[in-house]
């Protein structure tokens, strides 16, 4: 049976992906690195989703700085990169009802492309580690779009192409839901991930649909086909 929105695309952590503690680690060797004081994990859950650099510019900034300076960043970045490597695996599990979604989804003729601001190499750790590669059907990254979300073309690269007809974004924060409305495509909202300590829910403009957890999106994505 054809479906309306043919092409989701999902986005990783806190979609997803539970990955603030290999994160957190991550950011924790950073901040060794550049002897700034250690960011707590809920800080850090706070920081996630515009991208590895402001990551690390929120967390490891002094308090009279607006970014680290170029040389500081460059090595918080070299030693965040090095230990995520390895702390990406251990530090990060699918959420709850994850996989029997994407496989009921790719059931019903679903293309699902996993869309994140996650660089591409630790991306592709976490998907072939949780078995994700396996459930998806394609992974866009900031190297493979050319820019981050909430830029649209992110969306354009995603599809790979910029007929946006059948498309929707999933996912758990505000970065995300200015991507769906940039792309002027549907937006469903997952709760429980990261949105700088806010409801997705009350974000503006309104998701499309705002579920609980994975498990909901099946269900979600066939009630806005009706």
């Amino acid at each position: 049976m054809p479906v309306r929105f043919s092409n989701i695309l999902i986005d990783l952590d806190g979609t997803l992906v539970d990955s603030i503690d290999g994160l957190h680690a991550a950011c924790l060797a950073a901040a060794e690195t550049i002897k700034r004081p250690p960011p707590d994990l809920e800080f850090v859950r706070r920081s996630i989703g515009r991208g590895s650099d402001r990551l690390l510019h929120l967390v490891l900034r002094g308090d009279a700085e607006s970014m680290l300076e170029p040389d500081l960043h460059q090595r918080a970045r070299a030693a965040f990169d090095r230990h995520y490597a390895s702390a990406c695996l251990g530090g990060s599990h699918l959420r709850v009802g994850v996989a029997e979604s994407l496989r009921e989804l790719r059931a019903e003729g679903r293309r699902l492309v996993v869309a994140t601001n996650k660089p591409r190499r630790p991306a592709e750790l976490v998907l072939r580690h949780l078995g994700l590669d396996d459930l998806t059907d394609g992974l866009c990254c900031p190297e493979d779009a050319g820019c981050l979300k909430p830029d649209p073309e992110f969306v354009t690269a995603a599809v790979g192409n910029p007929d946006r007809s059948g498309v929707m974004l999933v996912g758990d924060s505000g970065v995300d839901a200015a991507t769906a409305d940039a792309a002027s495509i549907p937006f469903i909202a997952v709760r429980g991930g990261y949105d700088e300590g806010r409801d997705i829910a009350t974000r503006t403009p309104s998701p499309s649909v705002v579920i609980e957890t994975p498990e909901g999106l099946p269900t979600a994505i066939r009630a806005l086909e009706n």
